[in-house]
């Protein structure tokens, strides 16, 4: 598991510090409510399927995955966008 203070840059790697910073915990990014920023969304998304990554079984993405798929769709707006709701589908299938 995640301990509850960890940073997201800590978390998903020095790939996501130039976008997140250093500050920003892995509890903190689920309960931003910035969503019409695609990035802030992407890391909210990403932060709760990293979790239920962990602990639900069944659920469609590994941790692994869950990390990679962030950094790879900090590329560019649309492509956070859309990786944002893949995992809000994946993390709505699990309430």
């Amino acid at each position: 598991m995640v301990p509850q203070r960890a940073t997201v840059s800590k978390v998903f790697g020095s790939g996501v510090f130039e976008r997140y910073g250093s500050d920003v915990t892995l509890l903190e990014s689920t309960t931003r409510n910035d969503d019409e920023n695609a990035f802030a969304g992407l890391l909210k998304q990403a932060s709760a399927a990293l979790l239920n990554s962990y602990a639900r079984e069944g659920f469609p993405y590994s941790a692994w995955e869950v990390k990679t798929l962030l950094i790879q769709a900090l590329v560019s707006k649309e492509a956070a966008a859309t990786q944002a709701k893949q995992f809000s589908v994946a993390n709505e299938a699990c309430n």
